[in-house]
């Protein structure tokens, strides 16, 4: 049934002149039934005092011939190490969420205290509720369309189907067991090179190994759901990968690429095309039918307007369609990224920290107009991969 935006009491059946009572009011509270979690694992300490948490990566050592009694003369030289790298993660974004109730006319559409102090309740609670939705989307959007092609930190699984290749006219179960057992080698093939010394997976390119049990594996829900269909303690038996499954799963809409100055032009055409969504004339999206031409998501909570019609995104909505991508546009670049279906997960070792500066809600009262105000104001910090640590995207190829 169409939601309305008000109803008629109906008319009594017996006395026309007079309606049928409402026999009693309910207000939804169960809302939002599960909250993504991945946000929740990745918090750090913040605080008022200050605005920067530093974080400092050395290289390793050399070894030298040792010369035994002509060492001597060396004695007074010095051998510093060489400087570390510091990345700052800084807390400069900051976010409010408002809300006016009442305690006098609102009350007139409810048909007793019960119900309107459920009312109120209710949306008294989606103030940190939204910051919840805000928290998680925002970090989402973030692990999944953020990448780094920095050494080895981009993995394609060829998961192609041209003569010669495994997949290479299998169809049904037999295709995605293949599939599977594809994905599985890769990413045991990609562990082994990650526990070995090694330069090429972190953006500081110092030298590093990695643990097996320090590695986290955030996968796109597309394919873990195709991979369910199958055995997969016999698939993924091995080096762990089984564990690896069962981490942190996101659904395929928060997986893509941001979208730059420097790769706009990869994703627009003076007619919009197969994954060129953007107009190239006028900077707008143009989906096509069912998306033909692809999706762009926003990266930022925001409000715009298009075509003379409000809207409200959150990060990883779907932008309006005729909205602009540009410096001044509906969306900045950087703002929104284009959904990409062949991103299979994201390998970390430690999750980019979300650290938050306050969190504080507050109120008051306006004698003339008999309204409360409610505030929850926030703030956290501009999101950052840590360069000392891998962001390897693993797609399919």
């Amino acid at each position: 049934m169409p939601l309305q935006s008000a109803f008629t009491l109906n008319s009594n059946e017996i006395f026309s002149s007079i309606a049928n009572m409402i026999i009693s009011q309910e207000v939804f509270a169960d809302n939002l039934g599960k909250h993504q979690t991945l946000v929740d694992k990745a918090r750090v300490d913040g605080g008022l005092f200050g605005d920067k948490k530093l974080y400092y990566a050395t290289d390793v050592l050399k070894s030298h011939a040792w010369g035994n009694d002509s060492e001597a003369a060396n004695l007074l030289s010095l051998d510093r190490p060489g400087d570390p790298k510091v990345q700052d993660i800084t807390l400069d974004v900051f976010r409010q969420i408002r809300l006016t109730v009442d305690n006098y006319l609102s009350k007139r559409a409810w048909a007793d205290e019960g119900a309107f102090s459920s009312f109120n309740s209710v949306m008294l609670g989606w103030m940190r509720e939204t910051k919840r939705v805000y928290d998680g989307t925002l970090y989402n959007c973030f692990i999944g369309a953020t990448e780094t092609s920095t050494g080895k930190q981009i993995v394609s699984v060829d998961l192609g189907t041209g003569s010669g290749h495994p997949l290479y006219n299998l169809t049904g179960v037999e295709k995605e067991q293949m599939e599977a057992m594809l994905i599985a080698q890769a990413l045991a093939d990609l562990f082994v090179a990650m526990g070995d010394y090694s330069r090429d997976y972190n953006d500081n390119q110092f030298l590093r190994s990695y643990a097996d049990e320090a590695i986290k594996v955030i996968w796109n829900a597309k394919y873990v759901n195709k991979i369910r269909k199958i055995d997969l303690p016999t698939i993924f038996h091995k080096d762990g990968l089984v564990d690896k499954f069962e981490e942190d799963v996101l659904p395929a809409r928060y997986f893509g690429v941001v979208i730059t100055s420097a790769n706009k032009s990869d994703y627009a055409a003076s007619s919009p095309t197969t994954g060129k969504p953007i107009d190239s004339d006028d900077d707008t999206y143009v989906p096509g039918v069912g998306h033909a031409n692809g999706c762009i998501r926003s990266m930022v909570e925001k409000d715009v307007t298009v075509s003379a019609t409000a809207y409200h995104v959150f990060p990883g909505d779907e932008i309006p369609a005729g909205a602009t991508i540009k410096a001044s546009g509906t969306f900045e670049l950087g703002e929104v990224y284009i959904e990409k279906a062949d991103v299979i997960c994201k390998v970390l070792v430690k999750l980019p920290p979300y650290m938050s500066a306050f969190e504080v809600g507050t109120s008051f009262f306006n004698p003339r107009s008999l309204t409360e105000n409610h505030y929850l104001t926030f703030g956290h910090n501009t999101l950052e991969y840590l360069a000392n640590y891998p962001f390897i995207t693993v797609k399919a190829a």
